[in-house]
C-alpha cells in the first residue's frame, strides 16, 4: 500500500520545485528543475516530475504556489510577468489529472503563509512578505489572514512605482542586480512604503536574492530609517525569512487543508 503525501509545487521564473510531505507534515521527497521557456517543454517536465512522485507516493492533494495574478476560484493564471507563455494556464485542470483535490495560489501568497506558521512569521498576525528573485512578489497578511483584494491582487509590491515609470521590480529584481550591482538601497526604499502604506508588525524577505545573499539586509533597514515617517513605525522588525527556497513549496501544502 503506498503512503499517502499531499504535493506542494513552487512555479517560478527561473525554477520549479516540488515537496511532497505525509499527514504529519514531514518531507518525505522532493525535486527540483530548471524552468522550460516554453509552455510544451514546461508541461512535459511538469508532468514527468509528478508522475515520478506518484510511482512511489499515493497523492492526495496538490498545491501550486504560481508566480503571476492567479484567480484563485477558478484555478487559473491570468497574467505570468515572467512566463508570458503561461498566461491564462487553466492550472487546476492540469493538475487534476493526477487527483482531485487541487488549489492554486500566487507563490508569494504561499511563502507568507509557509513564513507564518512555520518560519520567521510565527509571532506576528500582521506581515508583509517580499520574494526577491527574477522578479519580486508580495504577500500581505492581517489579523492572521492572507489578503486577496478585490481581484485577487493584493500584494504585487514589485508594481510599485519607486522613479518615474520605473518600478521595484525593474530597479531591484535578479536583472538588476546582475547589470547595476547591489540594489539593496532600493529594496528598503519599496519596504520604507510599504512600512508607511501598512504598518504591519513585521517586514519578511526572502526569496532567492535574499538566500543567496545578494540582499544586504542591514542596507535594507538602513533606508527604513530615512525614510519611514513615525517614531514607532521606524522600529518594525524587518527580518530574513528561515525557510530558504523551500518556502514557497512548503506554503503550496498549506493550500490543501
Amino acid at each position: 500500500m503506498q503512503n499517502t503525501i499531499i504535493l506542494g509545487i513552487d512555479i517560478g521564473g527561473t525554477k520549479i520545485k516540488g515537496i511532497a510531505v505525509n499527514d504529519k507534515n514531514k518531507k518525505v521527497a522532493d525535486f527540483e528543475i530548471k524552468t522550460p521557456k516554453n509552455k510544451k517543454d514546461f508541461l512535459t517536465a511538469l508532468k514527468r516530475e509528478i508522475s515520478g512522485i506518484s510511482t512511489n507516493y499515493k497523492i492526495s492533494g496538490i498545491g501550486a504556489g504560481l508566480a503571476g495574478i492567479v484567480d484563485v476560484k477558478k484555478g487559473k493564471l491570468i497574467k505570468a510577468p515572467n512566463l508570458p507563455f503561461l498566461n491564462n494556464w487553466t492550472a487546476k485542470s492540469f493538475f487534476s489529472k493526477f487527483c482531485k483535490n487541487i488549489e492554486v495560489d500566487n507563490d508569494s501568497r504561499c511563502f507568507l503563509l509557509a513564513e507564518s506558521k512555520f518560519g520567521a512569521g510565527r509571532k506576528y498576525r500582521n506581515i508583509v512578505g517580499l520574494a526577491i528573485g527574477t522578479g519580486i512578489g508580495g504577500a500581505i497578511m492581517i489579523n492572521g489572514e492572507i489578503q486577496y483584494g478585490a481581484n485577487f491582487s493584493a500584494g504585487e509590491v514589485g508594481y510599485m512605482v519607486i522613479d518615474k515609470e520605473k518600478t521595484l521590480e525593474f530597479l531591484g529584481a535578479k536583472k538588476a542586480f546582475l547589470k547595476h550591482g547591489d540594489r539593496s538601497e532600493i529594496i528598503g526604499i519599496g519596504v520604507a512604503n510599504l512600512i508607511n502604506i501598512l504598518n504591519p508588525q513585521a517586514i519578511i524577505l526572502g526569496g532567492g536574492g535574499v538566500t543567496s545573499g545578494g540582499v544586504d539586509v542591514n542596507v535594507v533597514k538602513k533606508n527604513v530609517q530615512k525614510y519611514v515617517m513615525s517614531p514607532l513605525a521606524k522600529k518594525t522588525p524587518i527580518v530574513k525569512a528561515w525557510l530558504g527556497n523551500e518556502a514557497q513549496a512548503i506554503g503550496a501544502t498549506l493550500l490543501i487543508k
